[in-house]
This record gives C-alpha cells, sequence and structure tokens, in this order.
C-alpha cells in the first residue's frame, strides 16, 4: 500500500487549474538559477528533439504554446542557455499552437459533479508554419518508431498503421522528408530520441487490448536502423533514448475500479464487460465514465459509483473500454521487451539511457515528495498529471527533464543544471475550489485521442 498522504487538495487543483488555460504572463519564462553549465568537453551546442507527443509537450487533450514552452524539450535547451519563446522561433524553435491548442484543452467545468470538456474553447492554429528550417522540437503526438525513418503514413492511409488523421504530420513534419532527415538537417550535436509509448498506448487506450506480439521485435529493429543511420551521418552526435514506461500505471488506466459494492450485502462485486465479469487486475479506461454514469457495466443491484441515483440498465461495458489482466500481462511483456532493447543500444558510447520507465514506476508505487508535497498518479489530486490522464503537466515534464539531465551528466562526463521542478507546481490561473467528487466525467476525449492514436482497430 502506498503510504505517503495524498497530495494537498488546495495546491493539486490549482495545479490543473491551470492545465487548461492562462490568465497571466504566460510569455515569459523567468531564469532558471542554480549551478552554471559544464560542458567538460561535450559539445551541446545544437540540440534536436526527435519522438512523440510526450517531447512535444502535449497536455490535457491538445498542443498549446503556453505548455510547449514546458516540454521536457524545452525545458533541456533552457539549461544549455538556448532561448525559448512562446511564439516557437527562439533558439529552440518548435511548431507553436496558439489559443487553445489542437485540439482545444480540456478544463475543469464543474466540481461539484466533476465534469472535465474541452466545450467551449478557441480551437488554435499555427503560429510559425512558415519556418524556412526543421524545428528544433520534432515531437509528433501520435508517431511511432516507424515514422521516425519512413514517410509512408505520414499523409497516407495505408496498412499497417492505417492511419486515419494526418494534422499533427501536417503541422510539423511539414512533407519536408523524414523526421530523422530533418532532425540531422540542423547538424545536433546532442539528440533526444523518444518513442515506443503509442505503440503501446495506440491499442491499450483506443482499442483496450494489448499490442501484437511481434510489437517488440520490430522496435528492436527500427533502433537499430535509426541508431546506425544517426551514427553514419553525424559521428560526433550523441543521443539521450528514452526508454518506454509502463502506461497500464498512468491514470488513464488506474482511475476507476472495476469493482463496485452489492447494495444490498455491501460486499464487492465486479462491474461487467461484453466479455463476462471483470476480475482482480482488470482496468477501467478513463472513457468509460459516460456509460458507467448511465448504469452501463454496473451489476444488478450494484452502487453506481459515479451516478448513485442511476441503477444498472443491464448493458455490459465493451471490451475496448476493459484492459483485462491477460492484456495488462502481454502489454507489459512488450514494454520489458522494447526496454531490453534500449538497455543493448545504450552501451554504444554516443548513447544515453533515460529510465523514464523508471520515473513512472517510482511515481505509481511511492510517489514523489517535493517542496513538502507529495505527488502520485493518482488523477487531478496526483498532481503530476494532465486532464486527459494519459500525458504529465508542466511539472511532470520538468521531472522527465530532469531524469535527462540525470542520464546525460551520468554518460557523458558533463553537467547540465537540473530544472527547477517547483517552479513548474505554482499556480497561474484561477482559484482552486475543492472537488466535492472522486471520479470525473471527460467528455472531450474522442477527438484528442483519434488525432493521437488514429489507427483504426
Amino acid at each position: 500500500m502506498r503510504t505517503l498522504t495524498r497530495t494537498r487538495l488546495g495546491l493539486a487543483i490549482a495545479l490543473m487549474a491551470a492545465l487548461a488555460g492562462c490568465s497571466g504572463p504566460c510569455d515569459k519564462l523567468d531564469s532558471i538559477t542554480g549551478p552554471s553549465l559544464n560542458a567538460n568537453g561535450v559539445d551541446l551546442s545544437t540540440y534536436v528533439a526527435v519522438g512523440t507527443s510526450l517531447s512535444s509537450g502535449y497536455e490535457s487533450g491538445g498542443v498549446v504554446d503556453r505548455h510547449q514552452i514546458h516540454s521536457f524539450p524545452a525545458l533541456f535547451a533552457l539549461q544549455l542557455g538556448k532561448s525559448v519563446q512562446i511564439d516557437g522561433q527562439g533558439q529552440f524553435t518548435f511548431p507553436a499552437i496558439n489559443q487553445d491548442g489542437i485540439p482545444a484543452l480540456l478544463e475543469i467545468k464543474s466540481y461539484s459533479p466533476l465534469v472535465i470538456s474541452n466545450a467551449g474553447r478557441t480551437t488554435g492554429a499555427p503560429v510559425n508554419l512558415s519556418q524556412p528550417f526543421a524545428y528544433h522540437n520534432m515531437g509528433i503526438p501520435g508517431a511511432i518508431l516507424l515514422d521516425l525513418v519512413d514517410t509512408t503514413h505520414y499523409h497516407n492511409t495505408v496498412p499497417p498503421v492505417n492511419r486515419q488523421n494526418f494534422t499533427y504530420f501536417n503541422i510539423i513534419q511539414r512533407t519536408r522528408g523524414t523526421v530523422l532527415a530533418q532532425a540531422l538537417s540542423l547538424q545536433p550535436t546532442i539528440m533526444s530520441l523518444e518513442y515506443g509509448a503509442n505503440e503501446i498506448l495506440g491499442f491499450a487506450a483506443q482499442q483496450g487490448t494489448s499490442p501484437p506480439a511481434q510489437t517488440g521485435a520490430a522496435y528492436a529493429q527500427l533502433m537499430t536502423i535509426a541508431l546506425n543511420s544517426i551514427h553514419t551521418a553525424s559521428p560526433g552526435t550523441r543521443v539521450a533514448v528514452f526508454n518506454v514506461p509502463d502506461v497500464t500505471t498512468i491514470p488513464f488506466f488506474t482511475t476507476f475500479p472495476a469493482f463496485t459494492v452489492s447494495l444490498t450485502t455491501g460486499q464487492p462485486v465486479p462491474l461487467v464487460g461484453a466479455s463476462g465479469p471483470c476480475a482482480v487486475g482488470d482496468l477501467i479506461l478513463i472513457p468509460a465514465a459516460a456509460l458507467i454514469a448511465t448504469g452501463t457495466g454496473i451489476p444488478a443491484g450494484g452502487y453506481n459509483y459515479l451516478n448513485p441515483s442511476a441503477a444498472s440498465n443491464g448493458q455490459p461495458l465493451p471490451e475496448a473500454l476493459i484492459l483485462r489482466a491477460a492484456e495488462v500481462s502481454a502489454t507489459q511483456a512488450q514494454v520489458a521487451q522494447m526496454n531490453a532493447v534500449v538497455d543493448s543500444v545504450s552501451l554504444r558510447p554516443f548513447v544515453a539511457k533515460v529510465d523514464l520507465a523508471g520515473l513512472l514506476a517510482t511515481i505509481a508505487t511511492n510517489g514523489i515528495s517535493l517542496g513538502g508535497s507529495d505527488y502520485t498518479n493518482d488523477f487531478i489530486t496526483g498532481g503530476l498529471f494532465g486532464l486527459d490522464g494519459v500525458h504529465p503537466n508542466d511539472l511532470g515534464y520538468a521531472l522527465m527533464a530532469n531524469t535527462m539531465i540525470d542520464a546525460i551528466n551520468a554518460k557523458f562526463g558533463c553537467f547540465v543544471p537540473p530544472v527547477n521542478a517547483l517552479s513548474y507546481a505554482s499556480t497561474n490561473a484561477s482559484s482552486a475550489r475543492p472537488v466535492s467528487d472522486r471520479y470525473p466525467l471527460v467528455r472531450g476525449l474522442d477527438e484528442s485521442f483519434r488525432m493521437l492514436f488514429p489507427r483504426q482497430p
């Protein structure tokens, strides 16, 4: 059992309120004081990031400039002394999105009941789409490792990816060649390479199933191609490679219990899916909330923990909204296989392993204590994840940046100063109100997930 006390609600809810909007001067980054950068002979002059939504700074269901400047690549660039501007046109460039983002970010609409939605928000637009050279942050939401070296699925609906939405590739890749070729065109001396989570999440989050058995083997082959290509084209470039986190520990999968209680006996009873009652180890996905609130999945005579006034309607939850225990195990097995690949390639002298899996495991099992507060993987009150239940908030991205900095310093013998993570835990939006409901209703995730994991079942 987790022994930490829960994060103080006032701070946690203020953090989450800050995710969805900004009522203050978000376009100015305060300088970070502390120990000075010491390259110690390591060329850190040009940094380029390639990866997924985690690299892009995706947060609370979308991409927006006020969080893009707090992505882990942007924070790392700041620690290298680079300028990061909200218009994406500093010394570390990124594809800035204005207004409320693409899609418009989720926000807390009601505290009682707890309702999260992006209704009424303004969809943003690219700010610096015409930049004549590649972005320094080439993190593309929805990308998989195959996309690093292969253009086939950027703008085409073809097997095996069957991508249906090309918005982020249109904004970031811009039909200018492979992601890797664009990254190398900037002549990077240090890169971060963050892929693998979407190979897992695309199946677990959208379809409620484990990835294909060949996922790990394909990842190994593509990782070898990618690192060989980087080293051949630019032998002096150092690469920080992120391993793959166990996505089954993030709030998207851990917020709703698979069991409720009998109104008659008070004993635990399982929710019901299309394939039968849930069992210990099964995970209920956040998008199931709307159905559960109507009585779907609630056993006859069971308590509806999302809507106590709604009895069972006799309908089971779709299996796409349940990750069964066997599927959890199969998913974790693929993650382990992929991480063995990262362990292997990190033996190369120009590669540092960034242990993102270890960071999330620590958050999930023990939490992290900062500034006298304890942060966990709890949805909303945990203080580290955004409102989509998948992506970190600004504080979470700061922790990712420090994990990368630790890995680079240890492997290459330089000293990049750590990010002052607590500076990203302060409030910059409306005052917090207590959350009176334990479980949220999250609306507006469908659009976000169609863009993020745009693959057909």
